[in-house]
């Protein structure tokens, strides 16, 4: 005999338990990209050195990049905060400029092309102003969360 999960409202989330769910998981989201940012920023200190890179770096680049790319995800298909309330884009948006950052940063210190090797552009050591502003997201958020 199979059982079947309840559908009555007793065992729907009231509306604010169901906003503060939505705020707990974008705060796991930001929780982990603010997580992130000392390997991105060590990634960007090793892409912008003057020798040539070891390839783990970019491998260590690639990943930091693909979670980035993966939180950006995540806070882009979250259930929305209130309406009006622009907290869910910018940190989505944030997370898509570090991902973007470091996966650039990766793509000049490694040229495919054989005859680019000796080309270096200047790579930014640290992820700067986006950094600042994804962790402000996230302290917004936790202070939210906390009510």
């Amino acid at each position: 005999m199979a059982t079947s999960r309840s559908d009555s409202p007793a065992d729907s989330p009231s509306p604010a338990d169901s906003a503060e769910l939505r705020l707990l998981g974008l705060l796991a989201v930001a929780d982990r990209g603010v997580e992130l940012q000392e390997r991105a920023e060590a990634v960007l200190r090793g892409c912008a050195g003057e020798d040539h890179p070891d390839i783990a770096l970019a491998r260590e680049g690639g990943y930091v990049a693909g979670e980035y790319h993966r939180l950006h995800g995540w806070a882009a298909d979250a259930d929305r905060l209130p309406e009006g309330d622009g907290l869910r884009e910018l940190m989505a948006l944030l997370l898509m400029q570090h991902c973007m950052i470091v996966h650039h940063a990766v793509r000049l210190a490694f040229p495919k092309a054989a005859h680019r090797v000796g080309l270096r552009r200047p790579i930014a050591p640290a992820l700067g102003e986006p950094a600042d502003r994804l962790r402000a997201t996230r302290d917004e958020l936790a202070r939210r969360a906390r009510g």
